[in-house]
């Protein structure tokens, strides 16, 4: 099935307001000097995921994977 081009461009505009979100609730959390660090994780662990053909799951992962990162940095 065919995905309609104003569909894939609400698809990434809910995309890009959901890992707004998510960097904003984890700096929140891990504090605003850690900024640049969870700015850097959430693009990264996007782009890793960025192939990825069900998409529903992804801050989830992507959050989880930040996480991580931060934690053991």
């Amino acid at each position: 099935m065919a995905h309609h081009p104003d569909m894939d461009e609400l698809t990434t505009k809910g995309e890009d307001e959901s890992f707004e979100a998510l960097a904003s609730r984890l700096i929140d959390e891990y504090g605003p000097g850690r900024r640049d660090d969870v700015e850097a994780a959430v693009a990264a662990e996007r782009r890793r995921l960025d192939e990825a053909e069900v998409r529903s799951f992804l801050p989830v992962l992507v959050e989880r994977a930040v996480r991580d990162r931060l934690d053991q940095a």
